[in-house]
């Protein structure tokens, strides 16, 4: 059965895409097979740009590492690289890239560059020869690390300001005749304000600080060392006269327990126990025992003035 023009053309643009398919399913099978391209020599090809190689002084310089890596012979995780670029200083974190292509990957570092030290300023034809940059890798079926050097071009430097211009320039100055200053506020009146706030601040913590103070009891102690002239015989009968026939009966006990103290130091033993046995008779002492006792204490005073 003889085919019509439509159905042969139907059949060689089929045909077409069929060869197609295969060339590229060939193709793609010899880009990805392991048995692909590889580094002739060296296990790693290293290239070292600087971009731009000319710049003023203080401007950024781009600086490219570029490594192809053969990874049947080099694991690609191995390799470590140290970059100095001293006196020039990193203005970032370095960036890393990374590109498969079969059996070849390519790694790529990308730095900023800069410097503003005295000794970046451009002496002579402004040349500066930056430190190689160091490759550590590991080669497979190998013991030990490989070590290799990849150098960075030279990179030129020139001043901002012609030199011509430089040895031409001048101090320029005006010379004015200011005028008096003056102030929004009075020195007078800021030192007086000052003054008057210094003042209210050590009165204001001068009262926080007395609050704090056992002023009664500072009080007693000056009235009795400055205004109170009497002797500590003269004290201790006082102080029995007062609590005697209070409430607080044991408070008159240990006022005649101190009298009788007092007047064992004057040596006078008898009223010494006299006052020691009321200070702790039964019932408490009252006003008619202690005043026996107190004639005698003021007799006892009155002979040793």
């Amino acid at each position: 059965m003889a085919l019509t023009r439509r159905q042969l053309y139907a059949v060689l643009a089929g045909g077409a895409v069929l060869l197609a398919l295969l060339a590229a399913l060939v193709a793609w099978q010899m880009w990805d097979s392991a048995e692909g391209p590889a580094l002739e020599q060296e296990p790693i090809a290293a290239t070292a740009l600087l971009l731009p190689e000319q710049h003023l002084f203080a401007d950024a310089v781009h600086a490219r590492l570029e490594l192809v890596i053969d990874r049947k012979r080099v694991d690609p995780g191995t390799v470590d690289v140290g970059a100095n670029f001293d006196p020039y200083r990193n203005l970032r974190p370095p960036r890393r890239t990374r590109d498969d292509s079969g059996p070849l990957t390519r790694v790529r570092y990308d730095y900023v560059l800069a410097c503003l030290r005295a000794v970046c300023l451009p002496k002579g034809n402004g040349r500066v020869e930056l430190p190689g940059a160091a490759l550590q890798f590991r080669v497979k079926g190998t013991p030990g690390l490989q070590t290799a050097t990849v150098e960075w071009p030279p990179l030129s430097t020139a001043g901002r300001i012609d030199p011509k211009q430089l040895e031409q320039s001048a101090l320029r100055a005006e010379l004015r005749n200011l005028p008096p200053p003056t102030y929004r506020v009075s020195p007078l009146g800021v030192q007086l304000i000052a003054l008057l706030l210094a003042v209210l601040c050590f009165a204001g913590a001068a009262i926080l600080a007395l609050r704090f103070l056992p002023l009664d009891r500072l009080e007693a102690w000056l009235g009795r060392h400055r205004g109170d002239r009497r002797s500590s015989l003269e004290r201790a009968l006082a102080k029995v006269r007062e609590s005697t026939g209070g409430d607080r009966p044991e408070e008159g006990r240990r006022a005649l327990e101190r009298l009788a103290h007092e007047l064992r130091d004057v040596r006078n033993p008898e009223l010494a126990g006299t006052a020691s046995q009321l200070a702790w008779s039964e019932p408490p002492p009252m006003e008619s025992g202690i005043a026996p006792l107190s004639q005698d204490v003021e007799r006892v005073i009155q002979e040793e003035r």
